[in-house]
């Protein structure tokens, strides 16, 4: 008789409502957090370890370093651009115009 256990990862969406991502512009960042889990078998039995929240962007792919309460940084003067798409303004360091979500060049 043989007996597969472990102690496996599983990525949990803690948080209801998507905040704007700081890194591609998009407001599809979510509280998210990875708990730990006894496995049995590759079935994941009980929590052992609760991870803490953090944002993580499903648009781009990347945890947001940024705590959930501060303010947006406000772009420097001359470090915005015009959206192709909706002619609205769009910081430079955005992949994704924030308001119709087309990328920007």
């Amino acid at each position: 008789m043989f007996l597969i256990a472990g102690v496996q990862p599983k990525t949990r969406r803690v948080g209801e409502y998507p905040q704007r991502c700081p890194a591609c512009g998009l407001i599809r960042a979510y509280t998210t957090r990875v708990d730990h889990y006894l496995s049995l078998f590759f079935i994941p039995l009980f929590r052992v370890k609760q991870g803490n929240p953090f944002l993580l962007c499903e648009g781009c792919r990347r945890p947001v370093d940024e705590p959930q309460d501060s303010p947006q940084k406000k772009p420097a003067a001359g470090a915005s651009r015009t959206c192709v798409a909706c002619k609205r303004p769009v910081d430079e360091s955005f992949k994704y115009c924030p308001h119709c979500g087309q990328r920007t060049k």
